[in-house]
């Protein structure tokens, strides 16, 4: 079934009209959404630590791409997947339940409540986390890089968020991550810690705003991801009458090139020190320039008892990130320093 763009966006208006009035009535007299008397659970944030059921836990997992169809469970369950954070590549047009649609790009997507019922029944939480933007036009943006707000799909991106944070707000096993990887990598192109302050007070609120929605939300730092420091200088101020929230950084050269295994440790007990609650949605042994080493950091995650996912679970031996190869075995060369071997390893550790 094919949803033509003008359809999809009268569908999606009249389905939120409800919740954007109320949003408007509660912002007349708040400027933040109110914090719940009680938190339903039994995934919590509380101080550095994810709890289940009062239980302070630590999850192991990968990357998906399950938006382009449902990957193998078994072979998941094998590898000891816990969690899994879904890419969602086309927000504007993903569907959220019912069935697949073929998009304005001509790519097959498959909803997210599809994909979240099998990871649930095969025990492991999901993350969605949107990636791109697809416009009428069939053209893609990638988020990666981006100043959120600054986006002229800015709008219509809350919208989406706000639309899949109703629908799942009554399933705690899902997390919504706001934005992949925002922010110059170098802290260009008008950003400044402010302006990551902003954009991720406006965007968690959005979510909150949904009468109901207490999941956790997974919130981003700067440098396309990769740095702490914005959550370091202005993280306290973010969490200040908010709840359930934790943050992603992710591994790659600026934690991943020049360093090692003690230096990791303290790293990462230091964004602890500070209190605040962490994973690591990413790491991979390949970004923008030559594989590197991901040991160390696979080492320093495990002696801190930090959360993981890897970049990715997928079926491809020409690429390096891939966990997978065609057949379904680790991929695992001196051309990719044996990343499947390593991080499986890591997994069944």
């Amino acid at each position: 079934m094919k949803i033509k763009p003008l359809l999809f966006a009268v569908l999606l208006a009249g389905v939120l009209s409800a919740v954007t009035a109320c949003q408007q009535d509660d912002e007349a007299e708040l400027t933040v959404p109110p914090i719940p008397e009680v938190l339903t659970g039994p995934y919590q944030i509380e101080g550095v630590n994810i709890l289940n059921n009062n239980q302070a836990v630590t999850f192991k997992g990968v990357n998906a791409l399950q938006t382009y169809g449902l990957v193998n469970p078994t072979l998941m369950n094998d590898w000891n997947i816990q969690i899994v954070r879904e890419f969602i590549g086309n927000l504007r047009e993903q569907p959220i339940d019912g069935f697949a649609i073929q998009a304005s790009d001509a790519v097959w997507y498959h909803p997210l409540q599809n994909i979240v019922d099998q990871n649930r029944a095969n025990n492991k939480i999901t993350i969605l986390c949107p990636f791109g933007w697809v416009n009428d036009e069939g053209i893609r943006t990638l988020f990666t890089g981006l100043n959120p707000s600054s986006q002229d799909f800015y709008e219509a991106y809350k919208l989406k968020m706000a639309l899949i944070a109703q629908h799942f707000k009554d399933q705690p096993d899902v997390w919504i991550e706001v934005w992949n990887e925002p922010y110059h990598w170098n802290n260009e192109n008008d950003y400044s810690h402010n302006v990551w302050l902003q954009d991720m007070k406006d965007m968690v609120d959005n979510l909150r705003w949904v009468a109901g929605f207490q999941n956790i939300i997974v919130v981003p730092g700067n440098e396309q991801g990769q740095s702490e420091e914005a959550v370091m200088m202005l993280g306290n101020e973010l969490l200040e009458d908010r709840y359930n929230l934790v943050f992603d950084l992710h591994a790659y050269e600026k934690w991943l090139v020049n360093t090692n295994e003690e230096e990791l440790i303290t790293r990462i007990e230091r964004i602890k020190n500070a209190g605040f609650a962490l994973i690591m949605g990413e790491v991979g042994v390949q970004n923008v320039g030559d594989v590197m080493p991901v040991q160390d950091f696979l080492n320093a995650a495990k002696s801190t008892d930090l959360s993981v996912l890897a970049w990715l679970w997928d079926r491809n031996s020409a690429y390096r990130n891939a966990l997978l190869t065609e057949e379904g075995l680790p991929h695992a060369t001196a051309d990719n320093n044996f990343w499947g071997t390593a991080y499986k390893s890591f997994l069944t550790e």
